[in-house]
């Protein structure tokens, strides 16, 4: 990125052009949802806040959500999650959340707090819905605008940045963004929303990835589902049945390994890689750890497991209480999976995403384990959580290492 791009540089006229070719990275596919998000969910909030009652609809909830998961990063089940809210708790909850905000806009995050009691709201989609009610003082979480106020010149530090979205970060990027906000509207005299940083941001961002969003379908972006795997090339030698046996053999291998071999071949200038569930997988993660020859148990690797069983312990009794008794969620799958996919569920992430900090939050936003629900799962429950299971190391951002 240019010097003159960064955050700390940037002119109010450069911001300004760049915000103005967020339009050109925008799907047609998505002009619909996108004027949904920028002007006719944000002007009809404003409208009932002049009528003394503001709140978000159903449908409104989940066109923000289809926005999110379109325009950004593709979180599977994340649509669903969302809609198994009721009409009734969608209301009573934004409408508590922006009462909060109108009342003291500084304590935004207790207004994000109170959002992400719904199912599927994490801080990231939180912060949508706050910006849609203000958008001139509240950002929207998203990858490239934390990804650009945070911009060093360094591995891991540029766009390629790992974000957790948690509310750490958000506030983090609150406060960097009101700085930029001040520093130009001193230049321009005249107010300087989040959404036009944001959208400068985002066009800045697409333009590094050097790939246009006019890939994306009404389904989604292409590049951000999982692709086809592909079969190996065999070369022809001593006739047709060698070249069927060796496509035979490959199709015996199971998909979560191709997709592991294929995230190597690529290499870590290689295009993304995604498992099954259409989760990104960590190629640095991959090509360090994975290939090679298997190394035995030392000190080190010791220390980790007794690591892992003083987490589960602890797991245990944010779950069931100080000495209480877990044995009911012993099963197949394994007690601690299940809890993690109770932990995800309830605040909206991915499996994966799921480590001890969770457990914390999860926890100080007063969730609880209901009677005996980990007792004598379905085999439909055990098989979707060992589905989330497998694999769930290599997945970018696991904390299951």
């Amino acid at each position: 990125m240019k010097h003159s791009d960064s955050p700390d540089q940037i002119s109010l006229s450069n911001l300004l052009t760049h915000a103005s070719s967020y339009d050109s990275y925008v799907p047609k596919d998505l002009q619909i949802l996108e004027e949904l998000r920028v002007k006719t969910i944000p002007e009809t909030l404003a409208q009932r806040k002049k009528d003394g009652d503001t709140f978000l609809e159903k449908a409104e909830l989940s066109n923000l959500v289809d926005w999110k998961l379109k325009h950004g990063t593709y979180r599977p089940n994340l649509a669903k999650l969302v809609a198994s809210n009721s009409i009734d708790a969608i209301r009573s909850t934004t409408r508590s959340a922006f009462s909060v905000y109108t009342a003291n806009p500084a304590d935004y995050i207790k207004s994000l707090s109170t959002l992400s009691r719904l199912k599927g709201i994490g801080p990231a989609t939180a912060s949508l819905l706050l910006s849609s009610y203000d958008s001139v003082h509240v950002p929207f979480f998203s990858d490239e605008l934390f990804r650009w106020l945070h911009w060093e010149e360094a591995k891991n530090k540029g766009w390629d940045r790992k974000i957790n979205y948690t509310q750490k970060e958000y506030k983090d990027l609150y406060a960097r963004l009101q700085t930029l906000r001040e520093r130009l509207e001193k230049e321009a005299r005249t107010t300087i929303s989040a959404l036009k940083i944001e959208k400068a941001a985002y066009a800045l961002g697409k333009a590094a990835y050097k790939f246009s969003l006019d890939r994306e379908d009404g389904e989604g972006d292409e590049a951000l589902r999982p692709p086809s795997p592909k079969r190996r090339k065999v070369a022809p030698k001593k006739g047709k049945k060698k070249e069927e046996d060796a496509a035979s053999d490959d199709d015996d291998i199971p998909v979560g390994i191709r997709r592991v071999e294929e995230c190597r071949r690529k290499g870590l200038d290689g295009s993304p890689t995604y498992d099954e569930l259409g989760f990104e997988l960590d190629k640095e993660y991959i090509i360090k750890h994975t290939g090679g020859r298997p190394r035995p148990l030392g000190k080190r690797a010791e220390k980790h497991l007794d690591q892992k069983r003083v987490d589960g312990e602890r797991k245990r009794e944010m779950m069931f209480g100080k000495g209480a008794d877990a044995g009911e969620g012993e099963s197949r799958v394994g007690r601690e999976e299940q809890w993690d996919d109770r932990v995800a569920r309830d605040l909206g992430i991915a499996f994966h995403e799921v480590g001890m900090e969770e457990y914390e939050e999860w926890v100080g936003r007063g969730f609880k384990v209901e009677g005996r629900e980990f007792e004598n799962p379905s085999r439909e429950e055990r098989d979707r959580v060992m589905g989330l299971m497998c694999g769930s190391a290599l997945r970018k951002g696991s904390k299951h290492r």
